[in-house]
């Protein structure tokens, strides 16, 4: 079977979705969109504290650690592992699964916040960070726009028009879409207070992809526009400000630059703390068919990197070699401090436990895990 990239698996389910059974003309084939101008992203804020003026200690702590990782000679990478919605079943098969098998567990653990969210992921993350791990979470919330809850709506009909992101914003006129968008604001600001109160430095990534067209908050095929910097800085107001919450790292996360530029909606200096991009396809890259491996436009703010999401190409059958994410990181993307492995799906083995040359990997001499992460001194 030839490769499929994240874009063309998204693409197909998007399709799926929108036409049933149903063929649908496909529409013309996007041109790769070069690497943009390395241009001033703002503030200039120094990378040696949060945004959040108010951030925790640990959140100082964290990412002052994470800045200096790239100096060492080794322990400079930290594993993750991505939970799905089971996550006491998941922690089990795929961190306990990981420490059984090779001595090594994963130190980062990913959550998303999705429609299936169960509230048995909390404490699951607070065990973890309590063991010395760090968590990660990311929004995969069902569109707001829908008049019917899907938790498969985040992505949806790839060409049909998005939905106008300034009307979820705290101060738009209500509606109900802006009701939905707000209960799960509010249900999110619940989760990160209870992670708060435990102590939990949380690594955020909302919006994550919005320069692809998969997403409903995304770019808008025909119109190459998003409003997801309005509502990215929307959500760090509401959780900074209104719930006066400050155990969070903020982390951009873009994904390839198929549809528009990686920083195109960069939601700014002076509140991101973290680059966190993604990559899916069985070569670790960050850019497309045809395009140079240049990054610069990532590195121009002068955050940390980290890879927070990572997964392979088809055929998903465990064949994929996990040494590629070190390998490619050690002599193309030194920068990276973190890398975090999605988990698999039915018929698809995805996750470090179900993937090949996972022992090599998390004995590699530039890899944490959770048995000798060193974040707390």
């Amino acid at each position: 079977m030839s490769r499929v990239d994240r874009r063309t698996l998204l693409l197909a389910a998007g399709a799926a979705l929108a036409g049933g059974c149903t063929a649908q003309p496909a529409p013309p084939a996007a041109k790769p969109t070069l690497a943009p101008t390395v241009t001033s992203t703002g503030t200039g804020r120094k990378v040696n504290r949060p945004g959040d003026p108010k951030a925790k200690p640990d959140a100082h702590k964290i990412l002052a650690w994470m800045n200096a990782l790239p100096q060492r000679d080794s322990k400079r990478v930290v594993a993750g592992q991505q939970l799905s919605a089971d996550a006491r079943a998941d922690y089990e098969k795929l961190f306990r699964g990981m420490t059984r098998r090779f001595g090594k567990t994963p130190a980062l653990i990913g959550a998303s916040f999705d429609g299936y969210w169960k509230r048995e992921t909390i404490p699951v993350l607070i065990d973890h960070w309590r063991a010395g791990g760090l968590v990660t979470m990311e929004l995969h919330r069902p569109n707001p726009f829908l008049p019917k809850v899907d938790p498969e709506s985040y992505r949806g009909d790839l060409w049909a028009p998005k939905g106008d992101l300034s009307s979820l914003l705290a101060d738009a006129k209500p509606s109900p879409a802006r009701n939905r968008w707000r209960k799960d604001v509010e249900l999110l600001g619940d989760i990160i207070q209870e992670l708060d109160e435990a102590g939990v430095t949380l690594i955020l990534r909302p919006f994550h992809e919005a320069n692809g067209i998969w997403f409903w908050w995304g770019q808008d095929y025909k119109t190459g526009k998003s409003d997801s910097i309005k509502l990215y800085r929307d959500l760090y107001t509401y959780l900074t400000e209104t719930r006066d919450l400050h155990n969070i790292l903020w982390a951009f996360s873009p994904a390839r630059p198929w549809d528009g530029p990686r920083m195109r909606y960069y939601p700014g200096d002076d509140i991101i703390d973290i680059m966190g991009p993604t990559s899916y396809l069985n070569t670790v890259s960050f850019a497309v068919e045809g395009q140079a491996e240049d990054i610069s436009d990532m590195l121009a703010p002068e955050r940390p990197m980290a890879l927070l999401e990572v997964g392979s190409g088809e055929p998903f059958d465990g064949s994929w070699k996990s040494t590629e994410i070190i390998d490619k990181i050690r002599t193309r993307y030194p920068q990276m401090t973190m890398f975090n492995c999605w988990h698999g799906w039915v018929d698809a083995k995805v996750a470090l436990i179900e993937v090949s040359e996972t022992d090599k990997l998390m004995n590699d001499p530039w890899v944490m895990s959770l048995e000798n992460i060193d974040w707390r001194g």
